[in-house]
């Protein structure tokens, strides 16, 4: 191009944003297998300007032979980025034993897919504000994936005590024939409060649940729970509250809320840390929230990404599973609630209730049979377990003593006896729905889901429109992998029973977890359509967990 080279900049000044790469023309003397010094300045105030201290021209047969260092050497000195070995990097600053310092964990994702450890050449700087070089490592290190096995990036962690301010960090890493750089800004400075000063909020997928007392860092959560952890310090760190959210952005409704504990760490440092179940969440990108109070008034929200990774392995598409599936293995999940129903000792004192028991009391006990019954109501178990005992009698018909015998056991809470007293009034009150009832709650209280799901089968037979039996059975159905069988049985309660806020919610979380198993009940359309149905209906009935029903409502949406 021919002008004047003003009218040249110009243009590039106004219209492009971005960086410009200079290269250097050497000459025959350059190649000498010295290195020779190399500055570069630039007159124009506020530019970058990242540039080898030193060159070494060497000629291209020369660098076939390098050895790992040699190559990650080179890559970190690059001012170009190489991607040849995909790298992720998060920081995260929290108080050290240095006060006029801020601790930096420093955490590397490298590359994908690795079901064994690999050794790997790593090289990484630090550079401040001002380009001075503050730490400059390089090594060989051994580093592994999440789990041996499962495949994931390869996981290196470090740390750095820096003066607070902002930093540069390059690392370059080398794995094989693959070599990759990457640059992160570190902003070494804490979130502070009135009194207050906190770490960063850490969050990982940690292999292992339970209390962790130390942060678990990663991006990415494969295995079905994200743990979140960060600390405050200062003298009001013991008045600290903190709720942990889940949810899709920074304003959005929580999917999940929990209250994390403090956890005392000196007189002036208070863990927070909880691991979160996360299997309900759909795959994809979500934010973990801190909600910091002091005394009931919030004084700072925290926040940082993670994403919920898709099954690594799937399960039987839905195309093998035909209408004569057997649902191997197909299991849905049951809150405990659920499987541990209450004992409603008032529906056993209704009158209507007990007219079916009374008509079937013999007039020889009917006496004990009633003052047993004053004694329940009035909740003095003693005397009425004896007046029930005394109604029974082997030369007449004692079922209804026998039942209400066990519903004594029940209500005081002796579940055991409760069971063996139920399942000996059934014997001669096969034709009593309520004693099925009973019994089918009792054994599901003591953990006897087998024997349950047999009365509740039974009683379902013989009274295929009561709904006492339907209920129990789905939740039985989803814990004993019967998925599909426990979806239609929800179903078909749900087409009787339409004030069942819960039952609506077990429902369309029920389909986005078969869904997501690669599975179909009926087929995708019409599993969406009762699934939309039921999510609306939650909606109408001001179901608490709304948000997170749109959110698998969406997931059903998505597939294809």
């Amino acid at each position: 191009m021919i002008g004047r080279a003003e009218n040249i900049f110009q243009r590039i000044d106004q219209e492009i944003s971005g960086y410009y790469l200079v290269g250097v023309e050497s000459d025959p003397r350059d190649r000498d297998g010295k290195s020779h010094p190399l500055r570069v300045d630039v007159n124009r105030r506020g530019a970058i300007v990242r540039s080898r201290r030193q060159m070494l021209n060497t000629a291209a047969d020369e660098r076939v032979g390098r050895t790992r260092h040699q190559t990650v050497s080179a890559a970190l000195y690059s001012p170009l980025i190489v991607s040849a070995l995909p790298l992720r990097v998060a920081s995260f600053a929290l108080q050290g034993p240095e006060r006029d310092k801020v601790q930096v964990l420093i955490h590397a994702d490298i590359g994908t897919d690795y079901a064994a450890s690999k050794v790997t050449a790593l090289a990484y700087t630090i550079i401040d504000g001002a380009g001075r070089v503050v730490e400059n490592k390089a090594f060989d290190a051994r580093l592994l994936p999440v789990m041996n096995g499962v495949p994931s990036p390869l996981q290196y962690k470090t740390g750095a005590s820096l003066p607070p301010g902002d930093y540069t960090l390059k690392l370059a890493v080398a794995e094989g024939e693959r070599v990759g750089t990457v640059e992160h800004a570190i902003h070494a400075t804490l979130p502070t409060a009135p009194d207050l000063t906190f770490s960063e909020l850490m969050v990982g997928g940690p292999i292992d649940v339970g209390e962790l007392l130390q942060p678990t860092i990663g991006y990415q959560v494969t295995f079905g729970t994200v743990h979140g952890y960060f600390e405050a310090y200062g003298p009001k760190a013991a008045d600290v509250t903190v709720e942990y959210e889940i949810g899709t952005d920074t304003s959005s409704p929580a999917l999940i809320n929990v209250d994390v504990d403090p956890r005392a760490a000196g007189d002036a440092r208070s863990i927070f840390t909880k691991v979160i179940p996360v299997h309900q969440l759909p795959p994809g990108k979500y934010l973990l929230r801190a909600i910091v109070s002091v005394n009931n008034r919030s004084v700072k929200t925290l926040v940082r990404g993670f994403e919920v990774a898709a099954p690594k392995v799937l399960m039987t598409s839905a195309e093998g599973l035909g209408a004569t599936s057997v649902d191997a293995e197909l299991y849905l999940p049951v809150d405990d609630a659920a499987m541990n129903p209450e004992f409603a000792k008032d529906e056993t004192c209704t009158d209507e209730t007990l007219a079916v028991f009374r008509e079937r009391t013999p007039v020889e006990t009917r006496k004990a049979f009633d003052t047993g019954v004053t004694f329940l109501t009035a909740g003095d178990y003693p005397k009425a377990e004896a007046s029930f005992k005394q109604a029974i009698q082997p030369e007449v018909d004692s079922t209804s003593a026998l039942a209400y015998l066990a519903v004594v056991f029940a209500s005081a809470g002796h579940h055991l006896q409760a069971a063996s007293a139920f399942q000996t009034a059934l014997v001669d009150g096969e034709d009593i729905p309520q004693i099925y009832d009973w019994l089918g709650n009792t054994l599901m209280r003591n953990h006897d889901y087998g024997e349950a799901r047999a009365i509740f089968e039974e009683a379902a037979g013989k009274w295929p429109s009561d709904l006492r039996f339907t209920r129990p059975l789905a939740m039985l159905y989803a814990t004993f992998g019967r998925g599909r069988e426990a979806v239609r049985t929800l179903e078909r309660y749900l087409d009787v029973k339409s004030d069942d806020v819960t039952a609506y919610y077990y429902a369309v979380q029920w389909y986005y977890t078969v869904h997501s198993q690669g599975v179909v009940v009926h087929n995708r359309a019409q599993d969406l359509q009762l699934a939309k149905d039921y999510a609306a209906a939650y909606e109408k009935a001001g179901g608490p967990q709304l948000a997170l029903v749109k959110q698998w409502i969406g997931f059903l949406e998505g597939e294809k």
